[in-house]
């Protein structure tokens, strides 16, 4: 199994040079970017991110936190399909912030890790 090598996202520079992160922190950093990326903001892959977003504003209700999980799961599945969920996709809507939480393993003989997200909701 080839280990998944890129750079670091958020991007950024150290030591003179652009950040890199491998293995496990880049499945990770990823699904931040993933998660964290509005609907059509970039303008070469307009599918690419989560969708929570475009949700924020939206009542909380039931019906929201079940649309922002499927949406979430489509995401993952399209954009980094080696991240496997190994449990639900959990998501909590205050008045001030969502918070997206699941735990995923890159293959089956290793661990699952948690990948928590929290987005701002703008008044």
């Amino acid at each position: 199994m080839t280990t998944l090598r890129g750079m670091a996202t958020p991007f950024r520079i150290t030591g003179g040079g652009v950040e890199q992160s491998s293995g496990s922190r880049k499945v990770a950093d990823n699904l931040r970017h993933l998660l964290s990326t509005r609907l059509g903001e970039r303008l070469l892959r307009r599918g690419y991110g989560g969708g929570v977003q475009h949700r924020l504003q939206q009542p909380n209700d039931s019906t929201l936190r079940t649309l922002i999980r499927h949406e979430i799961e489509l995401a993952l599945r399209a954009h980094l399909p080696q991240a496997r969920l190994t449990g639900p996709v959990r998501v909590t809507h205050g008045e001030s912030e969502v918070t997206v939480a699941f735990d995923y393993a890159v293959a089956a003989a290793e661990p699952a890790e948690r990948v928590t997200l929290t987005l701002a909701r703008s008044s």
